[in-house]
């Protein structure tokens, strides 16, 4: 009895699986309007620097740094990085070369603040980016002019220089002031 039970159930669990592969990473198909709906940002770019990938994160993080070309929706400035699940493609990993071209769909990860994708975001490269692109229509074609400059392109060096040299002047004054009293 205990035998025939086993094969029942080993039998139905045949029957009931189907047949091909099973995959770890599996996407929901939709297509590029879609994924603009629920993208946080949405860019084509030029993978300028890819970063080292983080060996104590358990998701195999790598950060990839895009010099952006065309916005639709979420870019920032001109230069957009975006971490990237680095594990192979069973894990929905994405690896993307640098010099390379990609149009890209990141989500804001709300553990780190930062943009993320992977393999189910739907990102690919520039040259078979095209049935994506007219999907998309016309997006932004993104200059460094477009973002506020609210430094007026000084660094934080320029700022240490003057301020420094305002607090030395200041210190210099009152220890010459000091000195006078002292003498009086």
């Amino acid at each position: 009895m205990i035998v025939t039970l086993a094969l029942l159930f080993i039998t139905a669990g045949f029957l009931l699986v189907p047949e091909g592969r099973a995959y770890a990473c599996s996407c929901v198909e939709s297509n590029a309007q879609e994924k603009l709906k629920t993208s946080t940002s949405v860019f084509t770019g030029k993978v300028v620097k890819r970063g080292g990938m983080q060996i104590f994160s358990p998701d195999r993080l790598r950060a990839y740094t895009f010099e952006v070309d065309t916005a639709w929706k979420g870019v920032s400035s001109k230069r957009m990085t975006v971490m990237g699940n680095d594990a192979g493609s069973e894990s929905c990993g994405i690896q993307l070369e640098k010099n390379q071209s990609y149009l890209i769909f990141a989500y804001q990860n709300k553990m780190d603040d930062k943009l993320h994708t992977n393999l189910c975001s739907g990102n690919v490269s520039i040259d078979q980016a095209g049935d994506a692109l007219k999907l998309l229509g016309a997006g932004k074609v993104v200059s460094q002019d477009d973002f506020e400059k609210t430094d007026q392109g000084r660094s934080w060096s320029f700022y240490l220089i003057i301020y420094g040299g305002v607090i030395l002047l200041l210190v210099l004054v009152s220890g010459w002031i000091w000195r006078r009293k002292k003498r009086a």
